[in-house]
């Protein structure tokens, strides 16, 4: 099939799934600023506004009209210049396929998105004098940010390049997502000029919940920071931070950052955590950082306390510095649990404050701080796979050797976050149990999978790039959701993506029909040409609280349908055992099972079905004697929803 021009793929999908659907549309074609005014004037929601490719100067786009997409011709064909610029007021709105190069604007932003719902995608802002290439308002919510390049701006003034501001009431709920940042020169240190900043720094207590993933930075050496968090619960997974010689991730401000799923290679550091309280750094493969890979500070504004690593891996890089610099603020409740420390290109570990906890880590080279228990000096056994990262070799002692007795990972609202530790930082699966779990950030695997999710080559826009891309597109008949592991619905040739079915209360998911089929849910495809798949749900009738008897005895389950918890209710008129069984709709066994062994009365026990997927079971109950011969034995339709 043939390949999906990719800005018209993104906005396909994004009206599949998330932007509203339109019933009529109008497509205007324009070539100049006065052309733009007029179709501007004219369109409503769900109209495009197409400029024509070339190469267009001081052209102002002030898109105030719900719903309308401003696209280009040919995606990368459309070039603005000089004094160009985007202010986006509306909601709903599309801004798509267009590049700004070589502008000066001199104090102003390139982009300014002050609606909510909007959609900023393939495009590329390159040497450009200005402030900001793109800010996002603290009133806006919901505005994504994908497949753009930001890249090289010309003046070294103090402002950072994408900025997100915090509101105060409301989370934010931004995504920047598939995007490449690359090539800002400069000195280094506080200047200013980092990629990406979430929040001020009078914002740091504010809940903003933006995520940053599957990006990639390189040569981002302006600042050193390359991400500067300054809010509360912002999550920044599965990037890849690379030959950054100056700069680091920085949790600056705010509390509860999330740093999971990330690759951090051949920078000068890897994460700096300044300030806050309850950090999770956790699945990160650190490689050939040159000056630390984490360091904890001993900042008097807001000391740091409650800082949480967890099933990290460190190989060939400088020192984690434990924050024990001489100040009276050292680092508090650090915990440091089931991570592999590998072959540094010096020591271990600096300037450790000695009330850290150590929970199942593993150590291979020189410690450079005194020896602690819950950290194992041995060799891990370590193989270089295809793509020349250090993975768990067959007998390696990290393999199974998972210890308990950390804190566990919060969630936040709103947010798809793996707290319970479910997936390795290339998403395969790990044991639910923590003693079945391997150290470090990835789990074993014959496959040689271990390889960072973001490249140089499957960010940023695809007229930038020689990789083809593919449109993947939901259709859903009934009632419920879909989710899509990687999130984007553009992926490049060979991708994986996992696809999710979500009922709404009320149905169960059917079965899948179009580029996959089958019941299986979830289930994964590999993308090699523009695929549609249909997500089918059926409505589930409802069923009333169910009570039967068995034997002498008077049963009730209830709630039914229910989401996670059955009560089972018995009355019991003499001494007897009970088993409880929960078996699929065709008989197949849940792994559900209990025994009750009853007195004379009433009994109430609350059984946990929360782990069964969506749909309709039976619950076997079994009555025994006291010589443990089956004496009775009913069957109750139940439905999990």
């Amino acid at each position: 099939m043939k390949t999906l021009n990719r800005t018209l793929a993104i906005m396909l999908v994004s009206i599949l799934t998330a932007w509203p659907t339109f019933a009529q549309s109008n497509k205007r074609f324009v070539t100049s600023q006065a052309e733009f005014d007029a179709a501007l004037n004219a369109s409503v929601a769900g109209d495009s506004i197409v400029w024509k490719s070339g190469i267009y100067s001081h052209v102002s786009m002030d898109i105030d009209k719900d719903g309308v997409i401003v696209t280009a011709e040919v995606s990368g064909e459309v070039s603005m210049t000089g004094a160009s610029r985007v202010e986006i007021p509306a909601d709903g709105v599309t801004l798509s396929g267009i590049q700004f190069l070589s502008g000066d604007i001199k104090t102003a932003h390139v982009i300014v998105i002050d609606g909510s719902d909007v959609l900023v995608t393939e495009i590329n802002i390159k040497d450009y004098t200005s402030y900001k290439y793109l800010i996002i308002d603290e009133l806006s919510q919901r505005v994504t940010v994908s497949h753009c390049n930001f890249e090289n701006r010309l003046n070294l003034d103090d402002q950072n390049i994408l900025s997100i501001l915090v509101d105060a009431t409301q989370p934010g709920y931004h995504t920047i997502q598939f995007c490449s940042f690359k090539n800002f020169a400069g000195s280094g240190g506080d200047m200013g000029i980092e990629p990406i900043r979430i929040g001020v720094s009078t914002q740091s207590k504010f809940i903003s919940r933006s995520v940053v993933e599957y990006c990639y930075f390189t040569a981002c050496d302006g600042d050193g920071e390359i991400i500067s968090n300054k809010a509360a619960q912002n999550v920044f997974r599965y990037n890849t931070f690379e030959n950054n010689t100056k700069a680091e991730l920085v949790l600056r401000h705010g509390n509860q950052g999330m740093v999971y799923g990330n690759f951090f290679l051949h920078n000068m550091g890897g994460i700096r955590v300044r300030e806050g309280q309850n950090h999770f750094i956790y699945n990160n493969y650190f490689e050939g950082n040159t000056r630390r890979s984490i360091l904890l500070q001993n900042e008097s504004s807001d000391p740091l306390d409650y800082i949480h690593i967890y099933f990290n891996t460190f190989v060939n890089s400088a020192q984690v510095e434990l924050g024990n610099t001489g100040g009276s603020n050292a680092p508090k409740n650090v915990v440091l649990a089931n991570n592999l420390f590998a072959q540094p290109t010096d020591k271990l570990f600096a300037v450790a404050t000695g009330n850290e906890t150590w929970i199942g880590n593993i150590s291979d080279g020189t410690l450079g701080i005194d020896p602690v228990t819950g950290l194992s000096a041995m060799n891990p056994l370590l193989e270089e796979n295809e793509f020349d990262f250090l993975q768990l070799g067959t007998i390696s002692p990290a393999i199974d050797a998972g210890q308990a007795g950390f804190p566990t990972i919060p969630t936040f609202e709103g947010l798809d976050i793996d707290s319970e530790l479910l997936l390795d930082m290339m998403k395969q699966p790990r044991p639910s149990a923590i003693t079945q779990k391997d150290v470090g950030a990835s789990e074993y695997s014959q496959d040689g999978v271990l390889r960072p999710h973001a490249t140089a080559g499957n960010t940023g826009p695809s007229y930038l790039s020689d990789q083809r891309f593919y449109a993947l597109s939901i259709e859903v008949i009934g009632s419920g959701t879909i989710q899509l592991d990687p999130p984007s619905g553009l992926y490049t040739e060979g991708t994986t993506v996992t696809v999710k079915a979500i009922p709404s209360e009320g149905a169960t998911f059917t079965n899948w029909t179009g580029g996959i089929s089958g019941s299986d849910n979830p289930q994964s495809l590999v993308i090699d040409q523009d695929t549609k798949i249909t997500a089918n749900f059926t409505e589930v009738p409802e069923v009333l609280d169910t009570q039967m008897r068995m034997g002498n005895h008077t049963i009730s389950l209830y709630p039914n349908p229910t989401h996670d918890k059955l009560k089972l209710e018995i009355n019991a008129s003499s001494r007897t055992r009970i088993q409880i069984e929960v078996l699929g709709f065709t008989g197949q066994k849940s792994g559900l099972q209990w025994d009750k062994y009853l007195e004379p009365g009433q009994h109430i026990w609350e059984l946990d079905i929360s782990n069964l997927a969506t749909g309709m079971y039976f619950v076997n109950l079994k009555q025994y004697d006291l010589h443990n011969h089956v004496m009775d034995s009913s069957r109750v339709k139940i439905i999990k929803k």
